[in-house]
């Protein structure tokens, strides 16, 4: 009996040690950690969890950093960080970045920053209307790393939101402009000496995936502009960048730039160059860079849909009880010199 109990208790300890090593995907506790995430961000809408320093136009560019790790459940049979798993962690660096940056014209547009305003406005949102991610290096189980998210562009519709997965101490910032309480010390100074250097991105392993995503702003069913929202959020000068949006981008080649750059060198402009037009530059040059989920290039892709042209067949993809069930009965029809 005692030999029985001690067996149960080594399986009690690994169960135990198992959900700890993977609480996070816990059934149900997925969904409220995602919630608890998801709150964590949107805090930043209230006005007494917002930076100090208020935010401006020098700062329309500039990454924010978060960082997460790679749990046990999240790993493949490569023993990899699954790639379906870096979406989610897409969502919740977009949304710190969001909540950050446009605090002050979310509050506006909703009215107030509480959970109900009682503005009687529109509900108001940040929608996702397609996302991509290229992976370019694997995270190992448990290795934690840091998501560099930032305005990479916009046009009349869409702000384009691009991501980059850094491996954490890899690659630090020159300094933290809305929370300088956080600006390194002397041996952190030392530090990034030591650390890669991003200016060329071939070669270099701090960067091992890149997300870009195409999200629009909603009030119910009305569009709001990114660049309203860049206004009253004070992120733009007075005047608006509406007239100078083109109605198309031309494809070209895009040069190379480090992630955490704005591909402006602001203290190199001429003295009469006016920031709105540095800001403009800076958006055309990333509009070429995120042409692949420009409208453009999605409506191309959507015509490729064969629709009614001949196709190969149907198989089911084997998911839930039934598809195991269906699975292990076509298994079993097979003799042992078929199982190849």
């Amino acid at each position: 009996l005692s030999q029985i109990w001690s067996i149960i208790t080594i399986w009690r300890l690994l169960a135990l040690l198992l959900l700890l090593g993977n609480f996070k995907n816990i059934p149900l506790i997925w969904h409220a950690n995602m919630q608890m995430r998801i709150v964590n961000a949107f805090r930043f809408v209230l006005r007494t969890q917002r930076p100090k320093v208020p935010v401006t136009s020098a700062q329309i560019f500039q990454p924010l950093i978060t960082t997460s790790h790679a749990p046990i459940m999240e790993i493949d049979f490569n023993l990899h960080k699954t790639n379906s798993s870096y979406f989610s962690d897409v969502d919740i660096a977009r949304t710190h970045l969001v909540c950050t940056l446009f605090s002050t014209g979310i509050e506006k547009m909703r009215g107030g920053t509480a959970a109900i305003t009682g503005s009687k406005r529109p509900l108001f949102g940040l929608a996702l209307g397609a996302v991509s991610c290229s992976f370019k290096r694997e995270l190992k189980p448990y290795e934690t790393y840091e998501l560099w998210s930032r305005i990479l562009t916009w046009d009349e519709k869409w702000i384009y939101i691009v991501t980059h997965f850094v491996r954490k101490g890899a690659v630090l910032p020159r300094k933290y402009t809305l929370y300088p309480q956080q600006n390194s010390t002397e041996e952190d100074f030392k530090r990034r000496d030591s650390t890669s250097s991003v200016d060329s991105l071939e070669g270099n392993e701090a960067v091992v995936a890149t997300a870009l995503s195409k999200c629009v702003f909603k009030q119910g069913r009305r569009t709001v502009s990114p660049a309203l929202m860049l206004r009253e959020s004070g992120l733009l000068p007075t005047k608006s960048l509406d007239d100078a949006l083109p109605q198309e981008v031309e494809r070209v080649p895009i040069p190379s730039c480090s992630s955490s750059d704005s591909g402006i060198d602001v203290a190199d402009a001429d003295e009469e160059e006016s920031e709105l037009e540095r800001i403009e530059r800076e958006r055309q040059r990333g509009m070429r860079v995120a042409f692949t989920l420009a409208n453009q290039s999605q409506n191309a892709l959507e015509m490729e849909f064969t629709a009614e042209s001949d196709a190969l067949g149907r198989h089911s993809d084997g998911t839930g009880i039934t598809g195991v069930v269906s699975t292990l009965a076509q298994l079993a029809h097979l003799k042992r010199d078929q199982m190849l």
